[in-house]
């Protein structure tokens, strides 16, 4: 699969659980994880949307989703500093790569 996500190396990290790891993928596509945040970062919650962004990255770092970890990153930094203008500027890029990525899974599956 390559929408972003390094695959071999995700199957690694769930220790070969390949049907886990696929079904984490399919809900990570579906429920569209990252409405929360943009809902925090809409509304003002700074510390609300720092939370969020900060799970969301860890979980795509644990499941090889290099480019939407590339995206997040700067975003969670710009909430632990306290810029929520910056951070939102950085939702506009993260919300396209996000789009790019579950559409080739949803293809995938």
């Amino acid at each position: 699969m390559s929408v972003g996500i390094a695959y071999d190396e995700a199957i690694g990290r769930f220790t070969g659980a390949t049907e886990l790891f696929e079904k984490f993928l399919k809900e990570m596509a579906i429920m569209r994880v990252i409405e929360p945040l943009q809902k925090a970062l809409t509304e003002g919650k700074t510390d609300e949307a720092f939370a969020i962004a900060h799970t969301l990255k860890g979980n795509f770092g644990n499941m090889s989703a290099k480019t939407l970890y590339e995206k997040i990153t700067p975003l969670v930094d710009e909430l632990k500093n306290g810029n929520l203008i910056e951070a939102q500027k950085c939702y506009i890029e993260l919300e396209k790569e996000y789009d790019i990525v579950t559409d080739g899974i949803k293809r995938a599956m």
